[in-house]
């Protein structure tokens, strides 16, 4: 009798630590996998959605008068408030108190300035893109003088012509960290908002084998309301930027991001008071839940906005669906495979419809997201969504193979098979924990297109290279006998459409006074601005150079505007 007493204690107490020996394993797997995520990523592009088209003085600008105010551009909205433009001499003075203005699409930054003196200037800034993810950089312009005079390199962070930090450029162990946080917190949202909707509507389980999942629920409960906790404490210190104790009230009672920080986290501890107590209010509590987490991410700096968050809502719901549905079912088969045999005709009938779901939702976000579907092989984002899309390839296969492990009655076989599912929901999770973090679209960079030659050398440069109105700069190197080039022509060819004639971009000589490499010949420059790219495609760059000899040399180049 004792032995028996002793067995069942000793099993009941084997089955209240599963919840936690799995949500221990998920942790550690999810810091591992954070690593392995960061690694690769670590030469990608930058996490901030919200990319500087442009700035006014530009980056490594050199003035012969002081500029009226810094004007800075961005791609997409900002979040209203929590932003800062500061403008620092070399003994990093602040050189205004002025507080920057938002324009009224809130993709644009203006800061006032006062007269500055000759003299090297440091700009440096910070903002929110509209999902929530924060944007800084720095970049350097001169008056009155040349950069190149800075002796010593007074500000040896902007060593390039600008800098947009980027956390992959030092990857520690706490982007490991950080990486972690954001994977665990998608995890557990996912696998706990799942788990309960199973739950509550699965009403083929034994009352005992219910109670179990109850105590595993909590579990999940608790690791969800920490984990989100913790997810919101490491992305604080990078939203609020240099803003201290006045921006972090102003970020919770000002922006949308703030907003649904308070919404996500006062849900996570309500759910302590609410849940269990009725399927409607639970049903509810989840949908809040989703709500709230798609406020965070792409779907609220896209529009229409309203369509954007419908699908990643729903999203959302198959993705937890299928998550939650899935530990549950290897917990039960764990646990009492008669209960897991049970369940699983349910959840297989479930998991089918969700992956129609996530792929059509998939597919219409994409769209939208995306002006031209062919940008998924120009960024990071694009590589992790194709990559993303054959995992759910092989769940699609890993789900047959369960289906027909239960049909011929092969417990092997289906544990197996459900192990490599869940690995395969750990990798999808782990992929959308970093890519969620990533700008969809492709960021087009200043074009510095330079030509070494025998006898003349060219640069042609074109910022910030985007539809619209654009500087171009065109540098020739000659031999001193030479003197000046007689014709130097800059001409753009829509490569899509050559029936139509090419722009001529006209050009004109301009005041050189910054200090390059003279490969011992005289260099000239030549600039103009103007709306000469009207469009996104691919345009063929062709310069052509007429030295007083009547001798022209062609230069042509292909760049895309995206």
């Amino acid at each position: 009798m004792l032995g028996e007493l002793t067995g069942a204690g000793a099993a009941a107490g084997n089955t209240r630590r599963q919840p936690r020996r799995l949500i221990g394993l998920l942790a550690i797997l999810t810091i591992v996998f954070g690593a392995v995520m960061g690694a690769l990523a670590g030469g990608g592009q930058a996490w901030a959605h919200a990319v500087l088209l442009q700035s006014s003085p530009a980056a490594d600008a050199e003035l012969d008068s002081s500029p009226e105010s810094i004007v800075l551009t961005f791609n997409e909205r900002l979040e209203d408030g929590l932003y800062y433009i500061r403008v620092l001499d070399r003994d990093k003075r602040q050189m205004t108190d002025n507080k920057p203005v938002m324009s009224d699409d809130r993709t644009q930054l203006s800061l006032k300035l006062p007269p500055l003196p000759k003299g090297t200037y440091l700009v440096t800034y910070h903002v929110i893109s509209a999902d929530g993810h924060p944007v800084d950089g720095t970049y350097l312009f001169a008056v009155g003088e040349q950069l190149d005079e800075l002796a010593g390199g007074t500000y040896p962070e902007t060593e390039h012509l600008h800098y947009e930090k980027d956390p992959f450029r030092s990857f520690g162990i706490l982007d490991v960290l950080l990486f972690a946080a954001r994977i665990l917190y998608y995890l557990l949202l996912l696998a706990f908002t799942g788990w309960l909707l199973w739950l509550r509507w699965t009403p083929r389980l034994a009352p005992a084998t219910r109670e179990k999942l109850r105590a595993a629920a909590v579990r999940l409960q608790q690791a969800y309301a920490i984990g989100f906790i913790v997810w919101m404490w490491s992305q604080l210190p990078s939203l609020i930027g240099g803003s201290g104790a006045d921006g972090l009230v102003y970020f919770f009672t000002r922006t949308t991001t703030g907003y649904a920080w308070i919404a996500g986290l006062a849900l996570a501890l309500l759910s302590f008071a609410v849940l269990y107590r009725r399927g409607w209010l639970d049903l509810v509590w989840v949908s809040l839940v989703w709500f709230a987490k798609s406020w965070l991410g792409h779907a609220a700096a896209y529009g229409p906005r309203s369509e954007t968050l419908l699908l990643d809502w729903l999203h959302l719901a198959g993705a937890s669906i299928w998550a939650g549905g899935l530990l549950l079912l290897l917990y039960l088969w764990r646990q009492d495979k008669e209960e897991a045999r049970r369940f699983y005709p349910a959840f297989s009938n479930a998991a089918l419809l969700v992956i129609l779901l996530l792929a059509a939702s998939g597919i219409f976000i994409v769209f939208i997201f995306l002006p031209d579907v062919t940008y998924v092989l120009e960024t990071t984002w694009g590589l992790l969504l194709l990559a993303k899309t054959g995992l759910v390839v092989l769940v699609a296969l890993t789900a047959l193979g369960i289906r027909l492990a239960f049909r011929k009655d092969r417990p092997r076989a289906i544990g197996a098979w459900m192990r490599a599912d869940a690995v395969l929901m750990l990798l999808i999770c782990g992929v959308v924990g970093v890519f969620t973090y990533l700008t969809p679209q492709p960021e087009n960079k200043p074009l510095n297109w330079h030509v070494m030659g025998e006898h003349m050398h060219m640069t042609a440069q074109i910022s910030p290279k985007v539809p619209g109105v654009n500087d171009f700069t065109v540098k020739v190197w000659l031999p001193e006998q030479l003197g000046k080039p007689k014709q130097v022509i800059l001409r753009l060819q829509d490569t899509e459409a050559p029936d139509i004639a090419p722009i001529v971009v006209p050009l004109a000589p301009a005041e050189d006074r910054t200090t390059e490499e003279s490969f011992g010949m005289e260099r000239h420059t030549y600039k103009s601005r103007g709306a000469y790219l009207p469009y996104a495609g691919y345009w063929q760059i062709e310069v052509r150079v007429m030295d007083s000899n009547d001798d022209e040399t062609v230069y042509k180049n292909i760049i895309r505007v995206y």
